[in-house]
C-alpha cells in the first residue's frame, strides 16, 4: 500500500496564485457525510493514513444557535431564553432566531463576543498535527447562511425587498464580528481563510444579482480586502449554480471556489471563462456520480475535470462536492481518492 506524503505550504501558495506546480493539491477529499464514518469507520481510518490532505483545516468554536457553544449564555446567535414557539426551517429544524424586526435592537445588544477567550482552544491544541502543509481557517456560514439562519429563509426572501436597510445593519454587524475572527486565525499564522454561503439554488442564484451587488458585495469586499491585507487567501463554498455570481466574487477579490456543482454549473464553461481569473477547489460529484457511477466512472470523470480546470501554472485543486453519503460504495471512494492522488 502506498502512503503519499502531502504537498508543501508553498506547492499549494503557487497552485492557489498559479505560480506553477506539477502536482494538483488535495483537500476536502474524506469528507464523509452523516453516517459515512460510522458505515466504514476501520477502512475509513486507513484511508487516512494512506491518502493525508495537502491542506490542514483547523475549526474555531463558532457561536451556537439557540444555545451557547462554550458555556457562556451569551455566546450565540439568539437572544431570548425560550424558542419553543418559534417556526423551524432549513435541513438542520433551526428556529427563527428574530422572527419580528422589532426585536432587532436586543438582538443586535446581545450578539456574540468574536474576542470570547477559550474558542481558539481546539484549533491550538491540534496546530501540530499541520506540519509544513496550508493551514486554513475554517468555519461555515458567513453572510447570506447567517441571514437565513437567523431570518429562516422565507422572511429572508422577503426582506431583500422590504427590510434591505435592516440586512445592511446586520450585515455590517456579521462584518465586525468576522473581521475579527480573521485577526485571530492571523494571528495564529494560518495560510488562508475557509468558509461558506450556499448563494445557488439548481438553476441560478437564491437571489437576484442586483440584491448581490446591493447587499453582499460590499460585505465581501472588505472581508476579503481585511484577509489580504493579513497575508492569507479567501476561500468560498457555495453550492448551487453561482455563474451569475462569480464576476461579482471575483471583483470582491475571492481567491478559491468550492465546488461548481455538476448538474448546476457548466465545468467547461466556467473553467474557459474565469480559469485564468481564480482557483477552482473542484467538488467530485457526491450526489451521483459517487454514489450510483462505477469505479471507472469515477476514475474517467476526475481525469476530465482534471483536464479541464488545470494548467501548468496551477488553478486547480480537488476535492469533493460535499459530504459522501453512506450510500456510497466504498470501492468507489477508494477509487476518488486514487484517482486524485495520481497528480502527484
Amino acid at each position: 500500500m502506498r502512503k503519499y506524503q502531502p504537498l508543501s505550504k508553498q506547492d499549494v501558495i503557487n497552485t492557489i496564485e498559479r505560480k506553477g506546480c506539477s502536482s494538483i493539491p488535495v483537500a476536502f477529499a474524506k469528507w464523509w457525510g452523516v453516517g459515512t464514518n460510522e458505515k466504514y469507520s476501520d477502512e475509513l481510518k486507513l484511508l487516512n493514513e494512506q491518502y493525508p490532505d495537502d491542506i490542514w483545516i483547523g475549526w474555531y468554536n463558532k457561536p451556537g444557535s439557540t444555545v451557547s457553544s462554550n458555556g457562556n449564555p451569551h455566546y450565540r446567535w439568539g437572544h431570548l431564553d425560550d424558542y419553543s414557539n418559534h417556526a423551524a426551517h432549513s435541513i438542520s429544524a433551526e428556529v427563527e432566531l428574530l422572527r419580528d424586526w422589532s426585536d432587532f435592537d436586543a438582538f443586535l445588544a446581545d450578539f456574540p463576543d468574536p474576542n470570547e477567550p477559550d474558542i481558539f482552544d481546539g484549533v491550538i491544541k491540534l496546530m501540530p498535527e499541520a506540519g509544513d502543509r496550508y493551514k486554513l481557517g475554517a468555519w461555515w456560514r458567513v453572510f447570506h447562511e447567517s441571514f437565513w439562519t437567523i431570518r429562516g429563509m422565507e422572511n429572508l426572501m422577503c426582506d431583500y425587498y422590504d427590510d434591505m436597510d435592516k440586512l445592511k445593519i446586520l450585515g455590517r454587524k456579521m462584518l465586525d464580528f468576522h473581521k475579527v475572527i480573521v485577526d485571530r486565525f492571523a494571528a495564529l499564522g494560518f495560510d488562508g481563510i475557509f468558509t461558506s454561503d450556499d448563494l445557488g439554488h439548481q438553476r441560478g442564484p437564491m437571489m437576484s444579482p442586483a440584491v448581490f451587488k446591493e447587499l453582499y458585495l460590499p460585505l465581501y469586499t472588505e472581508l476579503i480586502a481585511h484577509t489580504h491585507e493579513l497575508g492569507m487567501h479567501f476561500w468560498l463554498h457555495s453550492c448551487g449554480d453561482n455563474t451569475l455570481l462569480l464576476d461579482y466574487l471575483l471583483e470582491a477579490g475571492l481567491d478559491v471556489f468550492h465546488p461548481v456543482q455538476k448538474g448546476c454549473m457548466d465545468a467547461a464553461k466556467t473553467a474557459e471563462t474565469f480559469g485564468d481569473k481564480i482557483t477552482f477547489l473542484y467538488g467530485i460529484d457526491v450526489q451521483h456520480l459517487l454514489p450510483e457511477g462505477s469505479t471507472e466512472d469515477v476514475k474517467e470523470e476526475i481525469a476530465k475535470m482534471a483536464a479541464t480546470f488545470h494548467t501548468e501554472i496551477g488553478g486547480l485543486i480537488l476535492a469533493v462536492g460535499n459530504g459522501i453519503m453512506p450510500d456510497t460504495p466504498l470501492e468507489n471512494i477508494k477509487a476518488m481518492l486514487e484517482a486524485v492522488y495520481q497528480f502527484r
